[in-house]
């Protein structure tokens, strides 16, 4: 599977800036600061938000701030990398919004049954978070889930973390972007002391592996990013049904 002509490098620059901007800000920083402007604003301008608005201006603020300090740290790459995916559009969109959405799906239901098989829920409480605040902020949410999300996680997830991996070994690359992908979809519910969310682990993790299998196939970024914004998008019209 592994594809002798992938030839994305990461530069020692945006390297050194995921580790010490990236990481702290996406995996803690970026949640505490926009909740203390959240705040702030609350107690200055006596807004009336229950939790869950609260939850959806947080998740829109903290996306769109990460969106373009990842945007501009990967802005050479991205536009070099849109510039090849036009090259060949017909075949990128092919194998991004059909082939790798039906995989997706594929391995969604593998994951799900396995999680089902260890005593897990059908839904994770990530899904149930972001279905709940779908019904209150269907707008804002979407936008998040279907453009902010995918373009920032792919950027990070298979831009960065599978490209830097990618230098020391193809295998470890797939395996350990597909693992932190995962991971950072059920991080909040364990950290909060939920341990049996571990299990829904499983269908993140086969979901990482696609999209790392998808970029690594095709030598291009926009083909895992447009795979999961269809995923995303046809979810969002699922939940809206």
């Amino acid at each position: 599977m592994f594809n002798q002509y992938f030839s994305r490098k990461i530069s020692l620059q945006i390297k050194w800036m995921f580790l010490l901007i990236i990481v702290p800000l996406y995996f803690y920083c970026s949640s505490v600061i926009g909740t203390a402007i959240l705040k702030f604003l609350v107690i200055q301008f006596s807004f009336q938000w229950d939790y869950i608005t609260l939850n959806t201006y947080l998740n829109f603020l903290v996306d769109s701030v990460m969106l373009i300090l990842v945007g501009w740290i990967m802005k050479d790459t991205m536009i070099e990398q849109w510039k090849d995916f036009k090259k060949n559009l017909k075949d990128n969109v092919i194998y991004g919004a059909l082939i790798g959405t039906a995989l997706i799906y594929v391995v969604g239901i593998l994951g799900g049954m396995i999680t089902l098989m260890l005593g897990g829920s059908s839904n994770s409480e990530n899904q149930q978070m972001i279905e709940t605040i779908m019904n209150v902020h269907p707008l804002l949410m979407a936008i998040t889930t279907i453009f902010f999300a995918p373009i920032l996680e792919e950027m990070i997830f298979r831009g960065i973390v599978f490209g830097w991996l990618y230098e020391l070994s193809p295998k470890f690359a797939h395996f350990i972007s597909a693992f932190i992908f995962g991971f950072i979809h059920v991080m909040m519910a364990i950290l909060s002391g939920n341990i049996s969310e571990w299990v829904q682990i499983f269908s993140y993790f086969f979901m990482g592996f696609v999209l790392s299998y998808l970029y690594e196939k095709k030598n291009n970024i926009y083909v895992p990013i447009l795979a999961h914004m269809s995923n995303n998008f046809i979810s969002v019209i699922l939940m809206m049904i």
